[in-house]
Order: structure tokens, then C-alpha cells, then sequence
């Protein structure tokens, strides 16, 4: 991409600001989807995979119950103290997840997934709060391809990983050797992330007199009333919210569908999600080429018909050859995460630079709770797909669901005049 020199300039400044931010970006991304996925993939294998539903809940529940407090520290507080004390957070939560992944206590576990939740409520606005302020506009779409590139990254390694860690033999001090691994793993991850933080970018506070939101979630309501003046900035804050509760849904079905319908092992299991988030990485990118000479809105209805496509594909494959089942649906899987990431990096991007400078933590943090909503009432959703029709099934629905929205977005575009915001 060529850029101003003076942009080019302000680029290079940020440069090693924005890779500790990457980096611990990946880092708490990479122990949060290695600790779910090894939780997840060991109550499938338990008979619990009810327990997938509850601890998105649980993840998912800080979001809404804390989302306007996170975007006012936001703004209010140094970006950076915020990230630096949500990633000792983070660290007290992996303690408490090693131990309740060594003994196998649930309790211990899905309270760890609780806190993992508080921590990426208060993370998330600081953190996307910072990008507009190290780089130019222009800018920040590339940027935000590549923090989704490393956060996919993360999420790649901790997804696959966590199988490979699980399906590990033998007995360590008289715990299953897999399970202390997870606890290992995470525990230093968590320290390293720690330290990194201490590397991102300073920056004042840029909303002082931010009244303190004593409402909470009714504030957040409000505020998400008060977007709906903002027919752009409202269709992306929906557009973020159904592209989580999608994707949350897909995945979960996935590791169903793998271990339960197709007798995969962990390790394979967890290897289809990770064909999906490769799409996603590739569909960033994809997606950040299309924003620098388009409308982000343009990519909104072929990516979410796109995603729709390539889910009921997927649930064509158990009725497939088996020489071809599983090249099939690693290619199906792929192909629905180019379209997740073409669809949300606009989306993001547009969330980011729309607000005014002492506003982006607050409306990110709306984002925050709109997405989280979604993803809340996923958990419970999946419950009862779950109970009542086979993974497979459930693919297919959120197949038909995706295009159905594909035409729904493109009718609220042409409705609003959106189409070239």
C-alpha cells in the first residue's frame, strides 16, 4: 500500500507500539481459545457438551453486565493501565483454570471462563480504542487486518493445539499428562502477556469528565438507542452482533459434529474449526484490499450469503464418499471463513473510525455488548440445538439463517441509503 510520506512517517513511529499490541492481543486470544477448546473438547468426550452452551453463557455474560463500565475506563483512564491490569486479570483467571482443569472441577472451570469474560470486557475497548489513536484513518482498516490476522493466528494455534495437548498419553504425578499440559501452557502464556503489556502504547486520557455510568447495562441500552440516530453506525454494530452469534453457534456445532456424528478424534476435531479460522484470516485481508477503494457496506450482503453457502455445504458432508468427506469439508469450512472475515473487518474498521476521539470507547464497548448479547443468547440456543436436532442439522440452520440475513442487510442498505458510507 502506498501512503503521504508524513502518513508513512506517523506508520513507522507507531510501528513498535502496535506490535506489543499484536502481541498481547495474540497472547490472550491464543489462552483463551487453547483453555476453551481443551475444556470444551473434554466435556464432549465427558457426555457434557451441554456444558459448551453454559460456558458461553458465562463467557459471554461480562460483556452485557459490564460493557459500559469497560468503555468508560476506556476513555476515562491511559489505554494503556487498562490493558496492563486486564492482563493481570487474565492471570489470576488461568490460575484458577489450571487447577480446575487438572482435577477436573467444573466449577473451577467455567468460574475461570467467567473471569475470562470480565478480562476481555475491560481488554477489548481499551485495546481497539488505541489503534485510531496510533495511526491515520487510512490506516487503521490495514491495522485492524492485522491484529485480526494475529488474533486468527492465536486462535488457530490454541484450537488446534488444544487437541493435540488432550489426545497426549501417560500420567503426571498422578493427573492425566494432557490435562497438566493445558495448565502449563496457560499458566506461562499468561505471565509472558503480562509482561508484554507493559509495552503498549502511552496515551492520555481523552474523555476526563465521562460521567461514571451508574446505570450499567440500562446505560448501554440507552446508548445503543442513541445509535440508532446513526443509520450507518447502528447497521455495523448489528452487522458486528450477528457475525458473533453465527460464528459462536458454528463452532460449537463443530466440535459436535466432529467428535459425536463423525467419530474425529480431539485432535481432528479441533483442527476443522481450525480451517475455518484460516478463512477468516485470509478473508481479513481480502476484505482490507476491498475497504481502501469501496464502500465497507458493499461487502455485507455477498459475505454473509457467502457464509450461508458454504455452512449448508458443509452439511451435505456426512452423506459424502468418505476418500472425499474430509478434504470436503476442510475446503467448506475454508471457504465460510473467508466470507466471516470479508464480512467483519469492514464492519469493525467502521465501528472504530466513525465515532468521535471521546467517544470510541464507549461505542466500542456498545459494540461489545450488542455482540455479547448475541453470543449470550447463543449459549442457550445451542442448549436446545443440541438437544433436539443432530449437528449436522444445526449447520444447516445457521446456513438458511445467514442467507436469510444476507437479504436483510441488503435491504436495509438500499433502505437507509447506505450504500456509499
Amino acid at each position: 500500500m502506498n501512503f503521504e510520506p508524513d502518513i508513512m512517517l506517523k506508520i513507522k513511529q507507531g510501528r513498535s507500539k502496535f506490535i506489543a499490541m499484536a502481541s498481547t492481543y495474540f497472547l490472550g486470544a491464543f489462552n483463551d481459545n487453547f483453555f476453551k477448546q481443551a475444556a470444551m473438547l473434554m466435556a464432549v468426550v465427558a457426555g457434557k457438551s451441554e456444558l459448551q452452551g453454559k460456558a458461553t453463557i458465562l463467557f459471554s455474560l461480562p460483556f452485557v453486565l459490564f460493557s459500559a463500565y469497560s468503555g468508560w475506563m476506556a476513555d476515562r483512564f491511559s489505554k494503556r493501565n487498562v490493558i496492563i491490569g486486564a492482563k493481570f486479570l487474565e492471570l489470576l483467571a488461568m490460575i484458577i483454570g489450571a487447577f480446575g482443569i487438572i482435577t477436573v472441577n467444573w466449577s473451577c472451570i467455567l468460574s475461570m471462563v467467567f473471569l475470562m469474560g470480565l478480562q476481555s470486557a475491560i481488554f477489548g475497548p481499551a485495546l481497539n480504542g488505541s489503534i485510531p489513536e496510533l495511526y491515520p484513518e487510512i490506516y487503521v482498516g490495514h491495522a485492524n487486518a492485522v491484529v485480526k490476522f494475529a488474533s486468527t493466528a492465536a486462535i488457530l494455534a490454541g484450537i488446534s493445539l488444544a487437541g493435540i495437548v488432550l489426545d497426549a498419553n501417560g500420567v503426571f504425578m498422578g493427573a492425566d499428562s494432557g490435562q497438566v499440559l493445558v495448565a502449563a501452557v496457560v499458566l506461562l502464556v499468561a505471565l509472558l502477556g503480562v509482561i508484554i503489556s507493559f509495552g503498549v502504547n502511552k496515551s492520555a486520557p481523552v474523555g476526563a469528565s465521562v460521567p461514571f455510568p451508574f446505570t450499567g447495562p440500562l446505560r448501554s441500552i440507552f446508548e445503543f438507542i442513541a445509535i440508532c440516530k446513526d443509520p450507518p453506525l447502528l447497521l455495523a454494530v448489528i452487522g458486528d452482533a450477528f457475525f458473533y452469534f453465527l460464528s459462536l453457534l458454528a463452532v460449537l456445532n463443530i466440535n459436535t459434529f466432529g467428535l459425536n456424528q463423525l467419530g474425529l478424534t480431539r485432535t481432528l476435531t479441533s483442527l476443522l474449526t481450525v480451517s475455518l479460522m484460516i478463512g477468516i484470516c485470509a478473508g481479513s485481508f481480502l476484505a482490507a484490499r476491498i475497504i481502501a477503494t469501496k464502500p465497507w457496506s458493499s461487502v455485507l450482503f455477498p459475505a454473509s450469503l457467502g457464509m450461508g453457502i458454504g455452512l449448508l455445504l458443509t452439511f451435505t458432508t456426512p452423506d459424502m464418499p468418505e476418500n472425499i468427506r474430509r478434504i470436503l469439508l476442510f475446503i467448506f469450512l475454508f471457504i465460510t471463513g473467508c466470507c466471516g472475515g470479508a464480512f467483519l473487518i469492514p464492519v469493525t474498521s467502521f465501528i472504530q473510525i466513525r465515532p468521535s476521539p471521546d467517544e470510541k470507547g464507549k461505542i466500542i464497548a456498545v459494540s461489545n455488548f450488542c455482540s455479547f448479547s448475541a453470543m449470550l443468547i447463543a449459549g442457550q440456543v445451542f442448549i436446545y440445538m443440541d438437544r433436539f436436532l443432530s449437528p449436522a442439522a444445526n449447520l444447516a440452520v445457521l446456513g438458511i439463517f445467514s442467507i436469510a440475513a444476507s437479504f436483510c442487510f441488503l435491504a436495509i442498505q438500499k433502505r437507509k441509503g447506505i450504500n456509499h458510507v
